[in-house]
């Protein structure tokens, strides 16, 4: 009955994994395709997991190379899938040449100490040991991720099976590994259950962090212009009144800069408008550069431009505004100069329409003065 029971757990999970990739694959398919890669491996990770278990679970049924070797081979790949899939799925590229190269070198090792000196112990301590490198790889990869509750499953499930594999490793090393996977016993219901959960947890965890991922990119979306990145006008202007409440609570004062691109509309006609979209894109990138961590660079329409600068003076804003407006390429080059109005809130009555008429104003002082120069409002 207790070979039953761990068989029957083995299965179980396996249609569990089955069930949760099925879940990925419907999920991937309206995902944005710089996130479907990640994802693809993550659904290819519990399928692999899956079938593991079937192999697994077939011991006696199917010959030593299918229900052995590569079981255990497969349960490996589906871990590596996984570890892999997150690498991409969290930063768009993966380092998985070496732990591939160790999951293949496995085999031939599986396979001598199956058919050539049989020894379960042997096999147990291989798998157990590279199971757990993996499992604490992808916990550390995972903690060096932004904090969510997502990645916090993950992070739990990954520590948990982890402790599992060393207390499973642990009783190899003092002689408790039995003589076979589907031997009667509590510790081996333990480790096929916690195995059982983990396969699940971790899925769920996969389905969580993509959930997540996707409401992060609807959020950039709506808040970031999609062409240079800058924020979009709705979103400055939202911070810009978050720092005029704060000047009205701490008296720090805060400026805003105008910028519009001089002749922006010869790029285009003469062009044509993709290279104006690169004139844009390449506004953007000089001026962040020009800017502090906390200035915030928003898109307010066409080629005109917001920069809001939190807890500045009118000097320190005239300075900034200086430095970004040298940063631009002189004309003939594929580029423009700027005009910038710069005004900054001291009093707290001020409105944030009031700021933008007097930055607005500032502009168009900088455009009747020649162009290509700063003015303060």
């Amino acid at each position: 009955m207790s070979a039953l029971d761990a068989r029957s757990i083995m299965m179980l999970s396996g249609l569990l994994a089955l069930l949760m990739s099925l879940v990925l694959i419907f999920m991937r398919r309206s995902y944005p395709r710089h996130l479907r890669q990640g994802l693809g491996l993550l659904t290819c990770a519990p399928l692999l997991w899956c079938a593991s278990t079937v192999l697994f679970g077939l011991r006696g049924h199917l010959p030593d190379l299918f229900s052995v070797v590569l079981a255990n081979e497969v349960l490996m790949g589906g871990v590596l899938a996984y570890h892999v899939g997150n690498q991409y799925f969290f930063t768009g590229q993966a380092r998985w040449k070496g732990w591939t190269l160790v999951v293949l070198g496995c085999l031939p090792v599986m396979a001598w100490f199956t058919w050539v000196s049989p020894s379960y112990d042997v096999r147990l301590i291989l798998f157990t040991s590279l199971m757990g490198a993996l499992f604490l790889t992808q916990m550390r990869f995972m903690m060096r991720q932004p904090t969510s509750f997502s990645q916090t499953v993950v992070v739990l499930v990954l520590g948990l099976q982890s402790t599992i594999l060393g207390a499973r490793l642990i009783s190899v090393l003092l002689g408790h590994a039995g003589e076979g996977l589907m031997e009667p016993g509590l510790m081996q219901l333990a480790y096929l259950s916690g195995n059982a959960v983990a396969i699940l947890m971790l899925t769920v965890g996969s389905v969580l962090c993509a959930t997540e991922r996707l409401r992060i990119e609807f959020e950039h979306l709506a808040s970031h212009d999609t062409l240079t990145q800058a924020l979009t006008r709705r979103a400055v202007l939202q911070r810009a009144e978050e720092e005029l409440a704060r000047l009205r609570r701490n008296g720090d004062p805060v400026s805003l800069m105008m910028l519009d691109l001089d002749h922006f509309k010869a790029i285009n006609d003469q062009f044509g408008h993709q290279q104006g979209d690169a004139a844009l894109i390449e506004f953007t990138a000089r001026t962040r550069r020009m800017l502090r961590q906390t200035d915030l660079l928003g898109r307010y329409g066409g080629e005109e431009f917001l920069v809001l600068l939190p807890g500045t003076d009118a000097a320190t804003a005239l300075g900034v505004a200086e430095r970004v407006r040298q940063a631009q390429p002189v004309p003939p080059a594929l580029g423009c100069t700027v005009s910038i109005g710069v005004a900054t809130a001291v009093e707290p009555g001020e409105s944030i329409d009031a700021l933008l008429a007097r930055a607005d104003k500032a502009l168009y002082q900088a455009k009747n003065d020649g162009r290509n120069c700063v003015r303060a409002g």
